[in-house]
């Protein structure tokens, strides 16, 4: 299903290979079903996918993916499901007849080893022991492996990656070494099953071993196939650490492309992709070295301080000269233009490195106030004393600003500071801090409070100066480095920071207890890791496996204003869940169950995930066939791939929202100080369901045409309001309206604007892309 790293379900061989591999050592083709979806992934169907009216079930042979059918760009026939290869095994099976359990709370699998063999202890629903037994694979082709229980009851299917190699290596070579048709048909199985570095290997033997003419046409086809479709993979991996900010991969990937079996096509593409690099590589060496020579062609008397800022450029330039290069079009554009002096460039070049080509100043005094108020701002976020901060606001407000006709002063310097913010790198980086490497942090909220502790994982090649999307990984028992351990491998390759925070407190069981001192360790861990790291939290996502996949749920829809989605495997969606599910309308969910999970079908898909489907809002639900509450590992790439696709709106333009919580407080600018008796419960007076609730409730409107901000709100006692530049034109006077009356009442808003508001709200929740300008307290009394 990843449209981004070709396989044999994706689609992702160009179809010349798809047309080669047909011809080149005969298989058969059944009919596929490419279902793209509008937001560019791509599922694969074994035949028509089903619909039902808007619904459509898309069956791969190992799960169901529901969608709505308006999600669905096109369908397009195929044959990525061949019927390819079968090996049948024999195993001693001594139990051959039962039933399935109806419902498997929990599963325990060992490894396969070498004779496809495993053990396996599962416990169902409506049994008071656990049941343990011996499986066996006992067939394999090219998608799907099947295996059954020897010494007890169970069926059951797994996708053929998800078997090692090694395992399905040995089992297959049990074929008749000396029989060439035999060999032949395992070449084939590992050309379909995309295993392309074990079918160069045993087709090479192949003809080691059987040197007949008949054979080598045949064999010589099929070493070009897997040339080209190895080609075409790399190929994609290309695209993906492009994406992912990991340049050097890139040109170690683009230096793989030798061998002259590749597609022609292929090579030409990757040469003008290397020449670009090497192109820009060249351009971004020549902008450092300009630099410098303008720099010294200054008048020594305006080069007083300038020399740490140019370090800082000239530094930035040297190691991710793609996160910056573009802050520097202003002066770019000018560089040869005889009417702009040397200090008007210098300018235009230094500013623009702060706020961004856009906002640049030719004026050097200008440029150099933009520095001390940058100074003045990082000095701020990082102050840990009141009256140091207090100082560094005073500074702030000493600069000799910039200014614009026709902008009122504070807009423009709260402009300025805004994106000067957002350029910045964090402001508590750590420049000994290496990538690839779990750290973990402790934070402590006050004296009195328990620490809250957390890992974080960096990608490849990470920068500050870059910004980098981020997944909260929430364990299931084994605490946070078991956590970043499931999730690592694909965050390395899509280029993701894990923050896993640990949640339960000291001595506590490993469990989820709905509670508010759950919810903030989550909480501070991601606030300090915006803090650290170059977070970009428009990309922010929440995923749980099991237990963790109970608070994932839950977390994110206490909190939608955090995330741009959350990823759920074999959560639960318990308490307060069912009574916060309208908050998906704006929390994108991708959700994975196995069939045989409690409540899957009827409770949990029927009651909950459908009516949402059928709304249209953004849910992907995948229910895997004859597996109970699992992690699911197989579903971790896909995730991925659906995350790559989603952005958090930061500022929607409206929302309705319900808390039932203390800790769930905070909704895109509306921050509930007090909510009236009775709209909170405590976790463990909660029903099940949520039945028994009875929560808050916020809507929120506004108009940008009429500077317009509507609040209709009912549970709630005290409340702030905190006021964005992407809703408010400071410009003009907004107009607030609290449950249908103007605020305040009897007379005009009046707004005084400051710096600090702003520097405030980041330094404590370290959020870069949410931005506030203002806050109103408003009491219900």
């Amino acid at each position: 299903m990843r449209s981004d790293r070709p396989s044999r379900r994706a689609g992702g061989i160009v179809p010349t290979v798809i047309a080669l591999l047909a011809t080149v050592m005969a298989g058969s083709l059944a009919r596929a079903d490419r279902v793209i979806m509008k937001n560019g992934l791509v599922y694969v169907c074994q035949g028509t996918p089903d619909k039902d009216n808007s619904l459509v079930y898309i069956w791969d042979g190992l799960k169901r993916v529901v969608v709505r059918d308006s999600k669905i760009e096109r369908m397009v026939p195929g044959n990525e499901y061949r019927t390819g290869e079968h090996f049948q095994l024999i195993q001693p099976i001594v139990v051959h007849a039962g039933a399935m359990p109806k419902e498997v709370l929990s599963v325990q699998a060992g490894p396969w080893d070498e004779r496809g063999r495993r053990a396996f202890r599962y416990l169902g629903s409506r049994l008071n022991r656990p049941i343990s037994m011996e499986q066996a694979i006992i067939e394999i082709d090219p998608h799907i492996v099947r295996y059954r229980g020897i010494d007890g009851f169970w069926v059951g299917v797994v996708d053929t990656d998800q078997i090692p190699h090694s395992v399905i290596m040995s089992l297959i070579g049990r074929v008749d070494q000396q029989n060439g048709e035999e060999r032949e048909r395992v070449v084939r199985f590992l050309m379909d099953a995309a295993w392309y570095p074990e079918a160069r290997a045993e087709l090479d033997r192949l003809m080691a071993d059987f040197p007949r003419s008949d054979l080598s046409e045949r064999a010589a086809g099929a070493k070009t196939f897997i040339i080209q479709a190895e080609a075409t993979r790399r190929r994609s991996e290309v695209d993906l650490r492009r994406r992912a900010q990991q340049p050097h991969e890139v040109a170690r990937l683009l230096k793989t492309f030798q061998d002259k079996d590749i597609n022609t096509e292929i090579q030409l593409e990757v040469r003008e992709l290397e020449r670009h690099d090497q192109q820009q590589q060249a351009a971004d060496r020549a902008m450092a070295v300009d630099l410098r020579r303008l720099a010294a062609r200054l008048a020594p008397a305006v080069r007083g301080p300038w020399p740490k800022p140019m370090a800082e450029v000239l530094k930035a330039l040297a190691e991710a000269p793609d996160a910056v290069r573009d802050r520097l079009t202003a002066w770019q554009k000018v560089k040869d233009d005889p009417r702009v002096t040397d200090e008007q460039r210098f300018a235009l070049a230094m500013s623009g490195f702060l706020v961004g080509h856009d906002m640049a100043v030719s004026d050097l005094k200008e440029a150099e106030g933009l520095w001390q108020a940058r100074d003045a701002a990082h000095g701020y976020l990082v102050g840990a004393d009141p009256s140091e901060r207090s100082a560094q606001a005073a500074r702030l407000e000493s600069v000799d600003w910039p200014a614009v006709p026709g902008t009122p002063d504070p807009v423009h310097r709260l402009e300025l500071l805004t994106r000067m913010v957002q350029l910045m790198p964090p402001p508590n980086h750590d420049p000994e801090q290496p990538a690839q490497k779990t750290t973990r942090h402790r934070v402590l909220e006050d004296e009195n409070s328990v620490p809250t502790e957390y890992a974080v994982w960096l990608p490849p090649e990470y920068h500050p100066l870059r910004s980098y999307p981020a997944l909260v990984v929430l364990h299931s028992g084994p605490g946070p480095s078991a956590a970043i351990d499931e999730w690592s491998a694909e965050a390395a390759r899509h280029g993701y920071i894990l923050v896993a925070p640990e949640y339960n407190l000291p001595g506590q069981t490993h469990d989820y207890r709905y509670t508010t001192s759950e919810h903030a360790a989550v909480e501070l861990a991601l606030r300090d890791a915006r803090k650290r790291y170059a977070i970009d939290s428009d990309r922010v996502f929440v995923a749980g496996q099991l237990t963790g996949g109970n608070m994932a749920w839950d977390y994110a829809l206490a909190h939608p204003d955090l995330f741009a989605g959350v990823v759920v495997f074999s959560g639960l969606p318990a308490k307060y869940v069912p009574r916060y599910s309208s908050h998906h309308e704006r929390v994108p969910l991708y959700c994975v169950l196995g069939e045989l999970a409690p409540a899957a079908g009827e409770v949990i898909y029927n009651n909950l995930v459908k009516p949402m489907i059928l709304k249209a809002w953004d849910i992907t639900y995948i229910e895997y066939q004859r597996r109970g509450l699992e992690t699911f590992p197989e579903e971790v790439p896909r995730a991925f791939d659906w995350m790559d696709r989603h952005h958090r709106d930061p500022a929607p333009r409206s929302f309705k929202v319900v808390s039932a919580r203390p800790s769930d407080n905070r909704f895109y600018g509306v921050v509930v100080n007090e909510f009236s008796a009775g709209r909170t419960t405590a976790p463990e007076a909660v029903d099940v369901f949520g039945k028994n609730l009875n929560p808050a409730e916020i809507t929120m409107g506004s108009s940008h045409l009429s500077n317009l901000i509507k609040l209709d709100v009912r549970g709630v006692r005290s409340l702030d309001l905190w006021m964005s530049p992407k809703l408010i034109d400071f410009k003009r006077r907004p107009e607030i309206r609290i449950n249908r009356r103007s605020y305040p009442p009897g007379r005009r808003l009046t707004i005084k604007l400051d710096l600090e508001s702003l520097l405030d709200d980041v330094r404590v929740r370290g959020d870069r892309q949410q931005i506030y300008w203002h806050r109103i307290t408003i009491n219900f009394r």
